[in-house]
């Protein structure tokens, strides 16, 4: 009898392990939807290293060791107690950029976005490609929950001419959109649309719901 597919992949995986591996990693893993198991699972391993990183802040108590058990409370929900760590690695060194992140991002989980900005701008005076982007976009973030629109847009502008990501693509169509600016905005989004479909396939599906937010956009805004 020949053998059917099922058993052909039985046999494959079993006798070729290190290349279904490959397969699952190089093909399958970046194609499949999984992103929230994947954000569980990172949470979970973050949960198991804090007693050890609680360890090295006691023991050794540089800025360093309170950033990273920071890191870690923050990543699993922990606000209150990350809130406090980044404070102890400010107040070892107020210079530190990753402790001045790390409390920008509490403050922004906690929706003080006030404190937040502060944070932001002190790393951007002294680093304004900080992260690559990252804090640059949160920046613009602050700016639009705190109902500065006028300062948001320039900051947008600026942040697109480095890091043209679709987030700051949709932040400035919405602007645009409010300030009725409607043919600034459809440019701007059909742009952004176009880039991504030309763009790799991991990329696409990485912003996805970008995607999904542009096109509603779209079909929001006046023809004409």
């Amino acid at each position: 009898m020949t053998p059917g597919p099922a058993c052909g992949c039985a046999i494959l995986f079993i006798f070729n392990v290190p290349g279904a591996l490959v397969y699952f990693v190089v093909r399958w893993l970046p194609g499949a939807r999984v992103s929230t198991d994947w954000a569980i699972l990172n949470r979970w391993k973050k949960s198991r290293q804090i007693p050890r990183l609680e360890v090295a802040a006691r023991n050794i108590g540089n800025a360093h060791q309170f950033v990273e058990l920071g890191d870690a409370y923050r990543e699993t929900g922990k606000t209150e107690r990350a809130a406090e760590c980044f404070t102890k690695a400010l107040q070892k060194d107020p210079a530190s950029l990753p402790a001045l992140w790390g409390a920008a991002q509490v403050e922004m989980q906690r929706q003080t976005f006030a404190a937040a900005k502060a944070h932001i701008e002190q790393i951007l005076a002294r680093d304004s490609g900080y992260k690559f982007g990252d804090v640059s976009l949160a920046h613009c973030r602050t700016l639009i929950a705190l109902k500065e629109p006028d300062a948001a847009h320039e900051k947008l502008r600026e942040h697109l001419k480095r890091w043209p990501n679709p987030e700051a693509h949709v932040l400035m169509a919405t602007l645009q959109t409010e300030c009725g600016e409607h043919a600034a905005a459809r440019q701007n989004l059909e742009s952004m649309l176009l880039d991504l479909r030309g763009g790799p396939a991991f990329f696409a599906r990485q912003n996805s719901g970008w995607a999904r937010k542009a096109r509603r956009l779209l079909r929001k805004l006046p023809r004409g």
